[in-house]
């Protein structure tokens, strides 16, 4: 019995050791696989570490930059900050959107429309501004480049309200368009004909000159004598008799003159003011009626300006003016909204500004200068000057007082002076010279077409002109030929469809004057799908961003990009490095040039700092995991080495026991 249970207890030691062993076979087994697992972990992480992303910069502002993973619609999303880059493929067709390649479509090969689909306008403030000079019938003015004799611009009117302008401008309304005209060829033919009119109008006109001084120094002759003669009388008169004959004979020539005059009203008034200024030099002195319309009035009884003189019909300048001008005091209130206080006109002040023959211009005199009166008739008399300089006017109407009178004489006295005499012949003369084209009939042969090559050459350029504007020729008269250049003389001698066939033309010519005098209209592009003032300023840059980009889809062609490659990472990297397409870029010209990708500055490789955050927080968890994993194996082989060398011990021990046992039943049977 005592052999059976020890042979027992080896079998059950036997079995345990067998299962030891198993089990640290089994746990050598889970160590060698956490070894893979480490080394899976160290790689994950490695791979982390070594995984570069292709990035492409943006700028803001500031030019501060920020990074953002490159993609297709990364790479070519407008930014006014950024360069613009396109990418091509091998056939040289750029890449585009699927939104652009719609938008390109729909624009049909029109620019403005396909800028219009991303929000874009053109517009100007030009116009709305104009409306500032606007006149009391909404028409603006402008200038003729001439000034008055006081400094102030002389304007005209354009006829044209700034709704009219900014329509033939822009060419809608029914107008042609001002840049449409300007390359037309019927605008060609026209500016060559004007330009070819001016030029041998201006060479006759100075053969005119020249024929006209022959003649007013020759032929025609006042009592006899031409003005060469009645020059050199004036320089030789040393008296005031003497003196008196001379004006007496430049009266006479100015009388020959008139018969010789076109014979207008303009032309009759000319004259006689001429006649007016010899006979107020030779006695003294002049008289004026109502019917000479040498006063005029404007204003009222408060304020106003009463003006005499030569030029009162319309010139910038009369002889004198009186200015009247009153303050006025509203009436007063209490706090309650009650009146305390009429309101009324204070103390009426005046000013007399006189016409100053050397500088031409209006003088405001001192109050030294003159004496104005009021008279028991109701009229006003003026004196101002002193000495020889001093004029004496009675009889003016006194309207600013609102007691003028549509009939009345009026008497101007200066003193009757030899320089005053030889100061008033004088400029009679120079008048008469520098007036000729106004005073005289160009018709009359004797100075008018005996120019020879220069009349044949005006005329001729005159009827091409005419041909020009009207389409037909004969139209005009040859004495009315100057009129050619008088657009209002135009338009009234014109029918409705020549009217019409000018339109274009006088657009032009009216914007010109226009922009001469207020600038030429500046149009930006603005962005309507952007509310932002400050996005707006970006306009133009947006609209030439996809300016650049309509003109590379038409000068190279297109294709289309689906929009799940133009967001894709991972397409862009490998096209990019297997040179399956092309980065261009658009130069400082709008040019655009292409460049490696390596080389763009734009695009750069950086590692996933968040992506190596996780993988190191990974593997450092996977590590310990493994760590303490491997430290609980060891301890489970520990212990069953320990026991295997217990059990090792016990199994030693019960077989020498058995064996003994085995020997000794040997021996003792044997």
């Amino acid at each position: 019995m005592g052999m059976a249970a020890g042979q027992a207890r080896l079998l059950s030691i036997t079995s345990r050791m067998s299962d030891n062993e198993l089990r640290a076979q089994i746990i050598n087994n889970q160590k060698m696989r956490l070894a893979t697992q480490s080394s899976q972990v160290s790689e994950a992480y490695t791979t982390a570490l070594n995984n570069a992303q292709m990035m492409f910069t943006n700028y803001d502002a500031d030019n501060n930059a920020t990074y953002q993973q490159l993609t297709f619609n990364a790479l070519t999303a407008f930014n006014p900050y950024n360069n613009q880059y396109a990418l091509s493929n091998a056939s040289g067709q750029v890449l585009v959107s699927e939104k652009d390649a719609t938008n390109y479509k729909a624009a049909n090969g029109d620019l403005n429309k396909f800028l219009g689909y991303y929000g874009l306008e053109k517009t100007t403030t030009y116009f709305d501004n104009l409306s500032e000079y606007a006149n009391a019938d909404g028409t603006i003015p402008y200038s003729t480049g001439e000034k008055d004799n006081d400094g102030n611009m002389i304007l005209a009117n354009s006829g044209y309200t700034a709704e009219m302008l900014q329509a033939a401008y822009e060419g809608t309304n029914g107008h042609q368009g001002y840049n449409t005209t300007i390359a037309s060829e019927q605008y060609y033919e026209y500016s060559t004909a004007l330009s070819k009119f001016n030029e041998t109008y201006t060479a006759w006109s100075a053969t005119i000159a020249t024929n006209m001084s022959n003649y007013l120094a020759g032929t025609l002759k006042g009592n006899g004598k031409d003005l060469n003669t009645i020059k050199q009388d004036i320089n030789n008169a040393s008296d005031i008799n003497t003196m008196k004959n001379v004006l007496t004979d430049l009266s006479a020539f100015v009388t020959e003159a008139e018969k010789l005059s076109l014979g207008t009203t303009n032309t009759r008034n000319y004259f006689d003011n001429l006649q007016g200024d010899i006979t107020l030099a030779l006695t003294g002195e002049r008289t004026y009626t109502a019917a000479n319309n040498m006063v005029t009035f404007t204003g009222d009884t408060h304020n106003g300006t009463l003006s005499f003189g030569a030029n009162a019909e319309g010139d910038a300048n009369p002889d004198f003016q009186i200015e009247k001008t009153t303050p006025y005091y509203p009436p007063e209130y209490d706090e309650e909204g009650n009146k305390i206080k009429d309101g009324y006109w204070g103390t009426p002040s005046y000013s007399v500004l006189a016409y100053n023959d050397d500088t031409e211009t209006m003088e405001t005199l001192s109050s030294s200068e003159y004496t104005m009166t009021r008279n028991a008739d109701g009229t006003i008399t003026l004196t101002y000057g002193t000495g020889d300089d001093q004029t004496k006017i009675t009889g003016l109407p006194n309207y600013l007082d609102g007691t003028g009178s549509e009939t009345y004489t009026i008497t101007q006295k200066v003193p009757l002076t030899l320089d005053n005499m030889k100061y008033t012949a004088n400029s009679v003369i120079s008048s008469l010279s520098s007036s000729i084209y106004q005073v005289w009939n160009p018709a009359l042969k004797e100075f008018a077409k005996t120019e020879g090559p220069e009349y044949d050459n005006y005329i001729d350029a005159a009827k091409n002109l005419e041909k020009v504007i009207f389409g037909s020729s004969g139209y005009v008269s040859e004495a009315e030929y100057p009129n050619l250049v008088d657009v209002s003389w135009l338009l009234k001698n014109m029918n409705e469809a020549q009217t019409n066939k000018f339109m274009p033309i006088l657009d032009v010519i009216m914007l010109d004057n226009i922009m001469n005098t207020y600038g030429e209209p500046k149009y930006s592009w603005i962005d309507t799908s952007e509310v932002t003032d400050s996005y707006n300023e970006n306009g133009d840059a947006k609209a030439q961003w996809y300016t650049n980009l309509f003109n590379r889809m038409q000068s190279g062609g297109y294709q289309v990009l689906q929009d799940g490659l133009a967001s894709s990472t991972e397409w862009i990297e490998f096209a990019l490095e297997s040179g399956l397409v092309t980065l261009e870029q658009v130069d400082s010209k709008y040019n655009w040039n292409t460049l490696m990708y390596s080389s763009c500055s734009d695009i750069t490789e950086q590692t996933d700092s968040t992506a190596i955050t996780i993988a190191e927080a990974e593997y450092n968890a996977a590590m310990n995991k493994i760590e303490n994993k491997d430290k609980m194996y060891d301890l489970e082989l520990k212990n069953i080495d320990t026991e295997h060398n217990s059990l090792q011990t016990e199994y030693d021990s019960i077989k020498t026991a058995i064996d003994k046992n085995i020997e000794r039943t040997f021996k003792i049977y044997s």
